[in-house]
């Protein structure tokens, strides 16, 4: 068998110094095999970062063949610990490692991920702002990000921020309003770099105070493609406008091409924007003159660099009693099946009311869809088939209506065929085999909306980086997780606490495949008051699919609505 170890060290008594060199030999022959590095950078800022649970990551360069893999197979690492590697998945060794001297060969960033739309103070003090989370979505490798700041207005970059420390399914918080090298009234493109293990991040949009606050939250993007769709633009439809924001993912500067259609499919128009790579450009519906007033489209953005697309729905005009907001990320690839784990009708409340559903047939051939819609927690099942959609159009479901056809009579109270019952549901969209569909999910009430997109494919673990109970006091910011079963039948959720990354309480939930259950932090007295977690959801014995409900009970539109991200 080869048997391995790593040597030279260099052993030093400094505790700050979490840097680790050697080489990784063949201890028969004392053949070097490959240098070996651990490190807490990139960035250059945190080459004296500490962390009191040590964990690290081997950075190894190239290898020619024959190839060999190192990996640090431990979660918890101290310093004179020991730590135990795999070479090929199968020959292993142990080895003792100490501190070392000098710094780590910096290496490509492990993930990308881009924030097409963050603010500070945009429109005044009590205007939009954006704080922003990032999770580490690795299960037992620390991160260190870089934050990349550009202007929208020039495209200059404003700041670089580096972050030495987020470890294993934790998350980083940031709010522009505390940070005092951005310049107030402005928006920017963020691209955010993590350096040893793959992120994740979930943007919170905020303005306003008392009833006319107003909130909406969207997530980052790791890819982009060239075709982005985009189901439900509108141009003072019912009071609603969306503008949406176009961040180039790519290295080069790009044309970006929206193409609206309107749902009737009697108008279109096309208009263009100039992108420099990692940068943002805007659309606004409102002040297009080629686009009607009280008209819906659905639209496409095409591009020769991979773009990101973020799509803001508002109702906050001045002489609006009650302001609402809510966001969509732009969808990039379609299924034959979609799942939506909250959908609601006829019930009052904060991040309640009624949702709509738009679906977009993102294929080359014409599309018939199928909503089935099951009671939280389970049930009778509710089926609604869509009409014939062509290529590119979307179909908007309003189960207020006789089969959510608009142009069908209104459901009354009472049972009636072709009516969905009140109540909460999850929701599946499907279509033929091979079909590509796309859909996002409206809830509306009286005083908020909210709004996310159906998850394309259910997979064995959910990343959900900001959940919080009472955050701001009683009637602060909770947030609720909705979990929808396809195949598990049991899952565990870990609660991780912000301030120290601690792991607080995780739970064992039983499901019946293919339903969903709704998960309050106010009902777990393991967590604490006030506080903010980042949370991961594993489903044991087979895949799901899970939102975070962002709701807050301080008056004005206290809710928004995430995807959690699936991995």
């Amino acid at each position: 068998m080869l048997a391995v170890a790593l040597a030279p060290t260099v052993r030093t008594t400094a505790a700050d110094n979490f840097f680790v060199q050697g080489t990784l030999r063949d201890v028969f022959t004392n053949v070097p095999l490959v240098n070996a590095c651990v490190s807490l950078g990139p960035p250059t800022g945190c080459a004296a970062a500490t962390d009191v649970n040590g964990y690290y990551r081997i950075d190894l360069p190239a290898i020619t063949t024959p190839e060999y893999s190192m990996t640090w197979s431990k979660e918890g690492y101290q310093p004179g610990y020991s730590g135990k590697f795999t070479v090929n998945g199968s020959m292993t060794f142990t080895n003792w490692l100490f501190p070392g001297a000098g710094t780590c060969p910096r290496v490509s960033a492990s993930q990308t991920v881009y924030l097409p739309n963050i603010t500070k103070t945009l429109g005044g003090p009590t205007g939009f702002q954006t704080p922003f989370i990032v999770q580490n979505v690795s299960k037992g490798t620390i991160t260190t990000l870089t934050l990349d700041f550009y202007r929208f207005s020039d495209g200059s970059l404003v700041t670089t921020k580096q972050v030495c420390a987020v470890r294993p399914g934790t998350s980083f918080a940031l709010v522009p309003n505390n940070e005092a090298d951005l310049p107030d009234d402005t928006q920017f493109a963020v691209v955010v770099n993590a350096w040893q293990a793959p992120v994740v991040a979930v943007v919170n949009e905020h303005a306003g105070i008392g009833d006319r606050a107003e909130a909406a939250s969207y997530v980052g993007a790791s890819s982009g493609a060239t075709s982005v769709f985009l189901p439900n633009i509108t141009k003072r439809f019912f009071g609603y406008v969306t503008p949406f924001i176009i961040q180039n993912l790519g290295t080069s500067t790009t044309v970006a091409t929206a193409s609206f259609t309107s749902f009737d499919g009697t108008r279109t128009a096309t208009l263009q924007r100039t992108i420099p790579p990692g940068r943002s450009q805007f659309v606004n519906p409102n002040v297009e003159p080629f686009l009607v007033d009280g008209t819906q489209y659905a639209v496409t953005v095409t591009s020769a660099q991979p773009v990101s697309v973020v799509v803001n729905t508002q109702n906050d005009a001045p002489d609006v009693a009650a302001p609402v907001f809510y966001a969509t990320n732009g969808l990039t690839t379609g299924t034959a099946t979609l799942y939506a784990p909250y959908a609601v009708k006829g019930v009052p409340g904060v991040g309640k009311g009624v949702s709509t559903v738009v679906v977009q047939n993102l294929a080359t051939t014409a599309v018939t869809a199928t909503l089935e819609l099951t009671p939280l927690g389970g049930g009778a099942k509710t089926s609604f088939t869509g009409p014939s959609l062509a290529v590119g159009a979307s179909w908007a479901f309003d189960p207020r209506y006789t089969n959510g056809d608009t142009k069908q009579p209104f459901c009354g109270t009472a049972p009636t065929t072709g009516c969905l019952p009140n109540g909460e549901y999850s929701l599946i969209a499907s279509g033929p085999a091979r079909s590509q569909l796309a859909a996002v999910v409206n809830v509306i009430g009286d005083v908020t909306a909210a709004g996310y997109t159906a998850l394309s494919a259910p997979t064995g673990t959910s990343y959900l980086p900001n959940v919080t109970k009472t955050l701001g006091g009683n009637t602060g910011w909770t947030t609720p997780l909705v979990l929808q079963s396809a195949t598990a039948t049991s899952v565990t959720v870990s609660w991780y606490r912000f301030s120290d990354g601690s792991l607080v309480t995780t739970q064992m939930l039983t499901f019946v495949a293919g339903t969903a259950q709704r998960i309050d932090p106010r009902d777990l007295v393991a967590l604490p008051d006030g506080t903010q977690f980042s949370v991961v959801a594993v489903g044991n014995d087979g895949t799901l699919a899970g939102i975070v409900t962002e709701l807050n009970f301080m008056g004005g539109d206290g809710a928004m609505f995430y995807e959690g991200f699936a991995r």
